[in-house]
């Protein structure tokens, strides 16, 4: 074998021709960036109702609304039970008043979460209500 053999050669050398071990170098690496480009935060799916425990206003980046809410979505956030409410949002004051109002009032809260992403220094990731979301409030 050449010493300026490509490195993808010299394992099929025996097998293979040249040109079908590259073939199948780039589908393996096709294959193995795709698995990588997919998110693996994703949720997507209705917590639980739940009444809320606790509400943290998080240093000018949004809040977290802490209660038995679970982990929707078929990648779980590794932050269970947590709803996260980015200031970025649309609603945001809205939201910040009807979590709020259940907490004060101990009704029950349920949300669409689509995402999970990470807050800052908090560590961990928390199901987002995003603007594609949606709160519900009930007793």
């Amino acid at each position: 074998m050449r010493h300026d053999a490509n490195i993808w050669e010299r394992p099929c050398a025996l097998l293979c021709a040249a040109g079908e071990m590259r073939v199948f170098a780039k589908a393996l690496l096709a294959s193995a960036l795709m698995a990588f480009a997919l998110p693996a935060n994703a949720a997507g799916g209705s917590t639980a109702y739940a009444v809320p425990t606790k509400i943290e206003i998080v240093r000018g980046q949004g809040f977290i609304i802490f209660g038995a809410y679970g982990n929707p979505g078929p990648t779980p956030c590794t932050r269970v039970d947590t709803i996260w409410v980015p200031i970025s949002h649309p609603q945001y004051s809205e939201l910040l008043s009807t979590a709020l109002s259940a907490f004060a009032g101990q009704f029950k809260l349920q949300a669409y979460v689509h995402t999970c992403t990470s807050i800052g220094w908090h560590g961990g990731t928390y199901n987002e209500l995003t603007s594609h979301g949606a709160l519900y409030i009930s007793r």
